[in-house]
């Protein structure tokens, strides 16, 4: 079985991460000083091969010959994979490619990479612990191998990025979404549309102040936690960004506004066209997370649990998809009437000089149990995923559905 250099460079540095995050998970137990031993020693190998073997790569993407050692052993070798005996001249015995550092050095002297001096050490840091443990199994300062390989990964980015270009992205693609977005910015350039950039960060920074970890571009997430679905949106909104929406009883919006939570985790959106707001029992939301070099917006769909009606004799509307009533929200914040008296007073005060009832807006209350709402940021593409929506009757059902497609569409690349 051969493996590419690309992809066996891409595969070591992903597995050397990969341990790193399993020596974090031993740390946080208080394992034994063998067990993270082993953890790390396997991160620093891995990640000082997956280093080598990339810079090989762009070295010989850039000239086949700086690879090798002793260019004068590889007139046999030429001759031989001519004559497709070999493939890749390293084949031929006595051909040696470079060590770590002269590849790193090429790259720096011969093809003229910028290597930041503060990496450059770094990187010849790495070396010198994959000497120590290869030749008397030492780490001689664990805190500082981990702090260190942990700071090196955005400098990685940084640095292949650009000379890899798309196949270094897609080789990370399984990564956390804060990773994915540097590495995108990092292959791309700043993305080209500001919104979805604005975007990208807020998500980020939904996700890390809720402490919701291991999200992924594209990626599903499911939230049962009303408050934390809650932070997450105000997050969003309060970076800036404006949501649309479309409701079950088939109201769109083109500016809904995250309101308060109850404690009882009742949420509220207010829809500046109709001026109106939204109530309803917040049960989970679940979020489709796009692909990041791309105009598609976060697809946020909410459902909600039943909860009785407020009042004595409300105003109700029914439907098959949905149970809510229709109160008044008085302006100067002193409550809300529920009565059904009170409404149909509302439509008869429209036709008074005098209105009997203080200044208002409306209310709906859902109080069925399903799906409730659909929301995306403004100004991204989202096609027709609000009728999504009514197919579906609770956010665990959805999560599974986007889950399944994403695993679909990955095994088909």
């Amino acid at each position: 079985m051969k493996i590419s250099l690309i992809d066996n460079g891409l595969d070591s540095l992903l597995k050397g991460y990969e341990h790193l995050g399993k020596y974090g998970e031993l740390l946080g137990e208080s394992a034994d000083e063998t067990k993270r031993f082993s953890a790390l020693k396997d991160s620093v190998l891995s990640i000082q091969h997956g280093i080598e073997i990339l810079v090989k790569y762009i070295l010989k993407e850039k000239n086949e010959l700086l690879i090798y050692s002793d260019i004068s052993k590889l007139k046999a070798a030429f001759k031989k994979r001519r004559a497709r005996e070999i493939v890749e001249l390293f084949e031929m015995e006595g051909v040696h490619t470079v060590t770590y550092r002269e590849s790193l050095e090429r790259l720096r002297d011969i093809c003229g990479v910028e290597v930041r001096e503060r990496l450059w050490k770094v990187l010849l840091k790495v070396e010198k612990w994959r000497n120590s443990i290869t030749h008397s199994a030492v780490l001689l300062n664990e805190d500082e191998v981990s702090n260190v390989i942990v700071k090196l990964l955005d400098d990685l980015d940084e640095l292949f990025g650009p000379l890899i270009g798309e196949s270094y992205l897609r080789g990370q693609e399984r990564t956390d979404l804060d990773r994915a977005y540097r590495v995108t910015k990092a292959v791309y350039g700043k993305l080209s549309n500001d919104v979805k950039a604005a975007t990208v960060e807020c998500l980020i920074r939904a996700l890390q102040k809720n402490s919701i970890k291991g999200t992924r571009a594209p990626d599903a997430i499911l939230v049962e936690d009303p408050n934390i679905a809650h932070s997450i949106l105000k997050e969003i909104q309060e970076g800036g960004l404006t949501f649309g929406c479309d409701f079950i009883n088939e109201h769109c919006s083109g500016h809904a506004i995250v309101q308060d939570i109850s404690d009882d985790g009742v949420v509220t959106i207010y829809t500046k066209d109709n001026e109106c707001g939204y109530q309803f029992k917040l049960s989970g939301m679940m979020i489709y997370i796009p692909e990041l070099n791309n105009d598609v917006s976060p697809l946020v769909f909410m459902y909600s649990d039943e909860q009785a009606h407020q009042g004595k004799d409300p105003y109700i509307t029914e439907s098959k998809l949905y149970r809510a009533q229709t109160g008044l929200v008085l302006d100067d914040g002193s409550g809300v009437l529920w009565e059904k008296s009170q409404y149909e007073q509302s439509y008869e005060d429209d036709y008074l000089d005098e209105p009997t009832l203080p200044a208002h807006k409306e209310v709906l209350r859902f109080l069925s149990a399903g799906a409730i709402c659909f929301m995306n940021i403004q100004k991204l593409n989202y096609n027709r995923a609000a009728y999504i929506l009514k197919e579906t009757g609770d956010a665990s059902t959805i999560h599974k559905i986007f889950k399944d497609l994403l695993e679909k569409t990955t095994s088909e690349l």
